[in-house]
This record gives C-alpha cells, sequence and structure tokens, in this order.
C-alpha cells in the first residue's frame, strides 16, 4: 500500500447522493442530447441528432423518458432532504446561503485580484457551490413546470390562459439552454479544473476526499469533525454521520 492510499479520507457523499448524481448526470445529459436538437431543428447539427435517434417522433419520446427520470430524481431528493431536516437533524441547515457567504465571495474575489494573501476558508459547502445547487434547484422547478405544459398543452389550456403555451416553450428551451452552457462552463471549472482534482473530481463517484483536500477545500468542516474527535477512516462515527451529510444538511 502506497503512502497516498494509507492516509485517512473522508466521506464527502453518501452512497444515496452518488446515486442521485449519476442519475440527475445521465438524465441531465440525455434532456440536453434530444432537447437541444428541437430547439433548433434548422441547424444541420441538429439535424444530424435528429435523424440518428429516428426523427422528431422518436427523440419526443426518449426526451419525454428522461424528463420523468429527472423529476423523479427531484421529487426523491426533496422528499429525503425534507426527512433528514424533520427527523435527523433539524437544526443543519449548510446548504442556506448565509452572510458568511457573501463576505467569502468578495475575499475571493480579492484574493484573485491580488488583494488577498489566502483565500476565505470554507464550511462544507463553499459560496459557489451553493450558487451551483439553488441555481439548478431553481432551473429544475421551471424546466418542470415549462415542460409539463408542454407536455400535455390541450389539458393545461382548459385551465390556463392559451398563451402560457408558448411562453412555456420560450421559457423551457431558454432555461435549458442556460443550465446546458452553466454545466459545461460554470460546473465544469469548479467542480474539474481545481489544482487538487484535474483533470477529474472522482469524489462524487467515491464519495470519499483526502484529509489534503478536506483540509485545503473545507477547513472549517474539519476543525468541527476534529473538535468532535473524528470523521477520517480511524472515526465510525463521524463516517457514518458524514455519510448521511449533504443536500441541504
Amino acid at each position: 500500500m502506497t503512502q497516498k492510499e494509507q492516509q485517512p479520507t473522508f466521506v464527502r457523499f453518501s452512497l444515496s447522493q452518488r446515486i442521485e448524481h449519476i442519475l440527475l448526470l445521465i438524465s441531465f445529459g440525455m434532456l440536453c442530447l434530444t432537447g437541444l436538437p428541437q430547439m433548433f431543428h434548422g441547424a444541420a447539427w441538429a439535424q444530424l441528432i435528429l435523424s440518428a435517434f429516428g426523427g422528431i417522433g422518436t427523440i419526443r419520446v426518449i426526451h419525454h423518458i428522461f424528463a420523468f427520470i429527472l423529476a423523479f430524481e427531484f421529487l426523491y431528493h426533496v422528499i429525503v432532504v425534507a426527512y433528514e431536516l424533520l427527523f435527523v437533524r433539524p437544526r443543519r441547515l449548510t446548504m442556506l446561503p448565509r452572510t458568511a457567504d457573501v463576505r467569502n465571495a468578495v475575499q475571493t474575489v480579492a484574493y484573485l485580484a491580488g488583494r488577498r494573501a489566502e483565500e476565505p476558508k470554507a464550511g462544507r459547502y463553499d459560496f459557489k457551490q451553493k450558487i451551483e445547487y439553488w441555481a439548478m434547484m431553481w432551473g429544475l422547478v421551471v424546466m418542470g413546470a415549462t415542460g409539463f405544459i408542454l407536455m400535455f398543452a390541450v389539458d393545461a389550456t382548459r385551465v390556463l390562459p392559451g398563451v402560457l403555451v408558448p411562453t412555456a416553450k420560450v421559457a423551457h428551451g431558454y432555461e435549458a439552454l442556460l443550465a446546458f452552457l452553466a454545466i459545461v462552463t460554470w460546473h465544469f471549472y469548479n467542480a474539474h479544473m481545481a489544482r487538487t482534482v484535474f483533470p477529474l473530481d472522482t469524489a462524487i463517484f467515491t464519495g470519499r476526499i483526502s484529509r489534503e483536500r478536506m483540509l485545503a477545500e473545507h477547513p472549517l468542516e474539519h476543525e468541527q469533525l476534529a473538535l468532535a474527535g473524528s470523521g477520517s477512516e480511524g472515526g465510525a462515527a463521524a463516517s457514518k454521520a458524514e455519510g448521511r451529510a449533504g443536500r441541504l444538511t
């Protein structure tokens, strides 16, 4: 066993969270692959994708299937978060925005501008991760609501003004485009381009991060675990607690 393999590790994501991420990755990827060609159907690249899937009818069916998968994942996530907040640890809301996040954002800008010697310390989630999370949640609500209207347009117009259908089409398409661009730029850069993980952050797949990463990226969380007396491979209690951590909590 190498020295690196002997270093203690910390549980970052539970099995449930990793499965959620895989479902999100696959469903969102397929929705982009089948949705964007419909939005830009006049482009040559879109026509190639539409043809590869067997035409507009087939690609719409596939799009709807993965839409339901993503909706299921979203509902599961909300239910689990609600359960944990109500019954597991109701007072621990580490994903909620705080005034400290605003301060950390300002200090990060100062650090990047060379006006500060070191980056601000982060806890379990830094302000960038919180922005990503809440942007994702908002995007899923918007795309889910507008997608539902488009999928059941006739029924929707029986109870809603007809103008909402074309409005939903515009909102659905551009929200999806915004989400796609955010993933391939903001998320990939922040998640995989950091010097400690490049070219791929494997924590979301293995569930664990090294002590070195914990100290560098989440020092405040490390301090909390140290005060609790455990948190690494040698601390079974903290590992169990960390295995439940994530999401809002």
